[in-house]
């Protein structure tokens, strides 16, 4: 069978074939013009799209191409006529990105690609597309956001993990540089200017700062371990209170919020009061079943916050809670274990160590200090007459007294049974007897009144000196045998008086 040849046209496509190709065609068709001295532009030819999507006839563009550039965005137009300068100088293929402005849609992102030819009179010449590419643009932000919310998450769960990991292996005495460490990691991960750490007083009418960072230039407001009272400003104590009670996040934008004390400076050394001048994040901590606190954290710059930040926020403070209450839990157990139940007066377990880094100071920095062991007379007859709840109010009661006629530098601390003795650093012997010798007044003169019972009470001492003698070593041992055997002295010369190296004190 034979095959039918197709009938080619006989003469060239006309500029109506063209015309209709074009049409066809998704993005624009393009020749555009610019002028050897870079004045004047137009576009020879531009497919009719421009009067769907601009509203612009391509017979106007042929005349001049400015009603197309007025609508690029402000953003845009400086980079796009200066790469299209340098396509003109290289003869290089041109393309670029930018946004146009749609009369019904607003600014949309479009691609052009072009070749540059030059013309005989110097001028330049593209021929070339462009095109929507809205849609791409909104699915590469779509992946951006989603590879940053990727990172951010991804960030948080090594902050965490990392601060984690700190504070489950929180040395004791060490509670400090950790929360310092969380501040200035959290402040720094979301862009925070401070972060602070407050604490509750215990009828919630004051906050004392005992942590903070600042970045870099931004100045300190409020001292570490300044009280400021919140009662003087009435509605940030209604939200501090409605936080406590509600266990959520309070946040503070701008000067009509009532700030609290760190905000309020902040919007009166700024130009502007607007309502976005500061932004203040305050999150409860909790130790013990108890608000304690609260982890504060200021922006002062306007910004957008995430929708999930109270809740990242409360997982840091969860953090920080869980540190805190080992923290109180471990100095507990170590209050209970060097100090004595039934006084409160630090027991023996404590007394002995700062014994021997006194006697470590006065071997290196011949640093004198004196040992005063203390006795309850006749305490087994108080016991049989008054009973052991009374034997132990007159253990408490003697307690008291000593620690109110002490210095803030001595260490009183209950030796043994209804033994008691008093470091005194630093003190000659006249100071020491001044000091026993209010102690003994004082029991003297103290009415011992338990169940209406007047109970007689006296105390004997005997007092040693680290540097007494010219000893080549000394040794807590020592000094505390040598206070001890003073003590049996003043027993045996009738009680309620005192002994020293020198022999009976006149008091």
């Amino acid at each position: 069978m034979p095959t039918r040849k197709r009938q080619r046209p006989a003469s060239p496509p006309s500029a109506d074939f063209f015309h209709k190709l074009a049409t066809a065609v998704p993005g624009i068709l393009f020749a555009y013009w610019l002028s050897a001295d870079g004045k004047s532009h137009a576009f020879t030819y531009v497919s009719n799209h421009t009067q769907q999507l601009f509203g612009i006839d391509p017979e106007t563009l042929k005349e001049n191409a400015e009603p197309l550039f007025d609508l690029i965005h402000p953003d845009d137009i400086k980079g796009m006529e200066e790469s299209i300068r340098e396509s003109a100088r290289t003869l290089e293929p041109w393309q670029y990105r930018a946004r146009l402005h749609l009369p019904d849609n607003g600014y949309e992102w479009f691609e052009a690609s072009s070749r540059p030819t030059r013309e005989s009179d110097g001028s330049t010449l593209w021929y070339g597309q462009f095109h929507n590419i809205q849609h791409y643009k909104v699915l590469e932000q779509e992946l951006r956001e989603s590879e940053s919310e990727y990172s951010f998450q991804a960030g948080f769960q090594r902050l965490v993990a990392r601060l984690s990991t700190e504070f489950i292996n929180l040395g004791f005495g060490t509670i400090d540089e950790c929360i310092d460490e969380l501040l200035k990691s959290v402040g720094e991960f979301f862009s925070m200017d401070r972060a602070y750490l407050y604490a509750f007083g215990e009828d919630y009418t004051a906050i004392t700062k005992t942590h903070q960072w600042c970045r870099e230039g931004v100045p300190s407001l409020v001292d570490e371990n300044q009280t400021v009272s919140i009662d003087a400003y009435p509605c940030w104590r209604k939200q501090l209170l409605e936080m406590v009670d509600n266990n959520q996040v309070a946040h503070v934008t701008g000067a009509t919020d009532a700030p609290p004390p760190d905000v309020a400076v902040i919007q009166s050394e700024t130009e502007s009061a607007s309502s976005d001048t500061a932004s203040v994040f305050c999150v409860p901590v909790r130790a013990q079943g108890d608000v304690v606190g609260f982890l504060g954290l200021d922006s002062l710059a306007p910004r957008k916050w995430r929708q999930d930040l109270h809740d990242l926020l409360i997982i840091v403070s969860s953090l920080l809670s869980g540190a805190l209450e080992r923290n109180m839990l471990e100095e507990q157990l170590l209050s209970q274990s060097i100090r004595d139940p039934m006084t409160g007066l630090h027991n023996r377990r404590y007394l002995m160590p700062r014994l021997s880094e006194l006697v470590e100071r006065a071997e290196r920095y011949d640093e004198n200090f004196t040992v005063a062991m203390l006795d309850i007379d006749h305490f087994k007859q108080i016991n049989d007459t008054v009973g052991h709840l009374g034997g132990d109010f007159v253990l408490r009661r003697f307690a008291n007294i000593l620690e109110d006629l002490i210095r803030s530098t001595d260490v009183v601390a209950r030796f043994g049974g209804e033994e008691f003795m008093v470091v005194l650093p630093g003190t000659n012997q006249i100071e020491v007897q001044q000091i026993i010798g209010r102690i003994l007044a004082a029991v003297r003169s103290d009415h011992f009144l338990f169940e209406g019972r007047a109970i007689p009470v006296t105390v004997s001492a005997g007092v040693a000196s680290g540097r007494e003698r010219d000893d080549r070593m000394i040794s807590v041992d020592a000094v505390i045998n040598r206070a001890d055997h003073r003590l049996y002295l003043a027993k045996q010369a009738g009680r309620d008086c005192a002994f020293d190296v020198s022999g009976p004190l006149g008091l």
